[in-house]
């Protein structure tokens, strides 16, 4: 048997072999099938108990390879899972430090944005900057990268769905939400909540239907 492997199975269809044999010899070979898949290397000098046991180790014998190839699989899908998760630390840590190297070093708020919207950090990235005079710029914002992603994104399609309504009414009340939109968020996913709200909000007071436009002072 193999290291660490804990069982065999017998099966059903095996039954046969058994009738044919008396009690003590089917004590007997019962015996002699745990010691073999205990690697006791047992010898059978009964020559009929010999031929009832030959079928019973060619399918102990394939079910040890079937088992050697399922441990072997799930070693390697183990590997895998583990390296991934390593590289993915990796790269969401270096990004980390891209973005606050290139914060360090920037002189003005337009650098710190440009910086931001560059990175492959999906939140805002808070960071308190140490500039020109100890002048401290805190918290960059990308809101209109989230109007951007919002628009163009599948969170819209997924709220239409949702609310049951359309794609194009949520588009058509973008331009009014701008208007009532804050000027920062702790995350992309704290704007389309305030979005989805507002939206409710508008609708529950008959301030939107299937025909929603905006007015001209909302473009």
């Amino acid at each position: 048997m193999a290291e660490n492997k804990k069982g065999f199975v017998l099966y059903a269809d095996q039954k046969i072999i058994f009738e044919d044999l008396t009690n003590e010899e089917a004590g007997l070979l019962i015996k002699h099938i745990f010691s073999y898949v205990n690697d006791e290397n047992p010898i059978l000098e009964d020559r009929l108990l010999n031929m009832a046991f030959k079928p019973i180790k060619l399918q102990l014998k394939r079910d040890l390879v079937k088992y050697k190839e399922v441990k072997e699989k799930r070693s390697l899908a183990g590997q895998r899972s583990s390296e991934l998760k390593k590289q993915q630390v990796l790269t969401k840590s270096t990004s980390v430090e891209n973005v606050e190297q290139a914060l360090t070093k920037s002189t003005s708020v337009e650098d710190v944005e440009q910086v931001s919207t560059k990175s492959t950090v999906i939140d805002n990235v808070n960071v308190n900057v140490n500039v020109i005079d100890n002048v401290n710029v805190n918290v960059i914002n990308i809101i209109d990268q989230y109007f951007k992603d919002f628009e163009n994104g599948s969170h819209i399609v997924e709220m239409a769905r949702t609310q049951k309504t359309t794609v194009e009414v949520l588009k058509a009340y973008i331009p009014h939400f701008k208007l009532k939109a804050n000027t920062e968020y702790l995350s992309y996913a704290k704007f389309v909540d305030h979005f989805r709200n507002t939206w409710l909000l508008n609708k529950n007071k008959g301030n939107i239907d299937a025909n929603f436009k905006p007015a001209k002072t909302f473009d």
